[in-house]
């Protein structure tokens, strides 16, 4: 008895189905054509798995090119005179030497203008030393090679410095007239 109508034979209680047909035999044509297709499958597939190779390649070549450009890549080298202001070993993770150079402009014959310059320092003795500079009222000149982005195990700035030189202090004093910025005169006469 059955519980279900589904409008099938049940393959079990009336035996399975026999075939009278004998199975088809694959002429000549038929297999040369099925076998010009497969081999047409197999070498698009070929093809595909070349492209997708080839364009994963490219793209893996751009994204190093792309992050060595931005990271590794050293976009300036210069320089900056100044005297030493801060610096100090900073960050949670990866720890590096941060430091501040106040460095002073001549704009003009009575113009002076007082700049921080933040930079990173990767190499310990040039830390310890620019440390010990911070004591003592000489000036440097801070070699340092500038990045267009920092990373996080070579400091917070994207300038990283590479040497240090003592300037002549009276040399630099004289190129600066005053520690501070001048006030323009003003006409006394004007009323």
């Amino acid at each position: 008895m059955k519980l279900i109508n589904d409008n099938f034979d049940d393959y079990f209680e009336s035996g399975a189905p026999q075939s009278e047909k004998a199975p088809h035999q694959e002429t000549e044509e038929e297999r040369e054509e099925r076998e010009l297709i497969e081999t047409t499958i197999e070498r698009r597939s070929n093809k595909k798995r070349i492209f997708l190779i080839i364009g994963t390649l490219v793209v893996l070549l751009l994204l190093i090119f792309l992050v060595r450009d931005r990271y590794f890549h050293v976009y300036n080298q210069s320089n900056v005179k100044g005297r030493i202001i801060d610096i100090g070993l900073k960050g949670s993770v990866f720890e590096t030497y941060e430091g501040k150079l106040m460095s002073y402009d001549v704009q003009a014959p009575n113009s002076v203008v007082k700049q921080e310059f933040e930079f990173s320092v990767s190499d310990d003795s040039i830390a310890h030393t620019l440390g010990r500079l911070k004591q003592t009222p000489i000036a440097v000149q801070l070699e340092y090679n500038e990045y267009k982005s920092s990373v996080p195990w070579r400091g917070n700035s994207r300038y990283v410095v590479t040497k240090i030189d003592t300037v002549d202090i009276a040399a630099y004093s004289s190129s600066i007239k005053d520690d501070t910025l001048p006030v323009t005169p003003t006409d006394s006469t004007k009323k």
